[in-house]
This record gives C-alpha cells, sequence and structure tokens, in this order.
C-alpha cells in the first residue's frame, strides 16, 4: 500500500505518477483520507487525567470517561448522531482510540478546562513532579475507596 503526503510537491508528483501509471494499466486503485490515531504518550496522559479527575471528584474513572468527558467536556468530539432507516435520530459516543492526535490535543485540552471549572487542577503532562505527586495521593488512598 503507498502512502502519499500531498502537501509536499515531490510526493504528490510520485502520486500522479502512481495514478497515471494505474490507469495506463487498467489497476483499480482505493484512495483513502489518512490521519494519524493518538501517540501512546496522548493516551497514558488521557487516562491519568481521567484517574486524577475521578479521585479529586468522587467518581469511577469510567464514569470520568463516558459521563464527564465525553458528553460534559467534550461532545463536539464524541457524540455522533446517527439517523436510521425509519428516519429516527440515536446519538452514541466514539472511543478515544479512533481519534486523531489533535482531536485527542483537543479532548485533553477541554477535559483539563472542564475540570479546572470544577475545582480540580490537573498537572501539564511535562510537570513530572506533579504528576508523580498526584499519581502518589491516588496509590495512598487506593485502599479506602
Amino acid at each position: 500500500m503507498a502512502r502519499y503526503k500531498v502537501s509536499d510537491p515531490r510526493e504528490y508528483l510520485s502520486a500522479l505518477y502512481f495514478i497515471n501509471r494505474a490507469k495506463e494499466q487498467n489497476i483499480e486503485i482505493v484512495i483513502d483520507k489518512y490521519s494519524p490515531k493518538r501517540s501512546g504518550r496522548q493516551n497514558r496522559y488521557l487516562y491519568f487525567c481521567l484517574a486524577w479527575f475521578a479521585h479529586s471528584y468522587g467518581c469511577t474513572e469510567i464514569e470520568a470517561k463516558e459521563i464527564y468527558l465525553k458528553q460534559f467536556a467534550c461532545p463536539q468530539i464524541f457524540e455522533v448522531r446517527h439517523i436510521d432507516t425509519k428516519g429516527r435520530s440515536a446519538n452514541y459516543y466514539r472511543s478515544t482510540a479512533d481519534l486523531s492526535k489533535e482531536e485527542m490535543a483537543m479532548a485533553i485540552r477541554n477535559f483539563r478546562t472542564y475540570a479546572s471549572i470544577n475545582h480540580i487542577e490537573i498537572p501539564d503532562a511535562d510537570d513530572a513532579l506533579s504528576v508523580r505527586y498526584c499519581e502518589q495521593q491516588m496509590q495512598r488512598t487506593k485502599n479506602y475507596r
């Protein structure tokens, strides 16, 4: 499978050459939009944010993710409206695994803003000392929940 970044002039020309060659040989090609998925680092930080929010707010991590992240903090990213064959509308929420890097970054930013509105400060991903402190606090109270 070939992948071309069409914003690069060289790769754009290579893609055109590939398409013309396929046309000459009467080969069927499939062109699909590619967007890189979220990174492992983003995923770890998101789940840290959810755990710290759940710890501070007094809910489970699942509630933090399904209710506070997807429904309250970032419905514009996660909510998908589906209309069935009878014309009825149904909403469902996308998985975080389906997000691109940009969508994941926006979801994390929106969730941190939502948490700060609720007086829960979530440290930056780069602030290793604060992140470690929060992890220790969660570990200390783990047995009491």
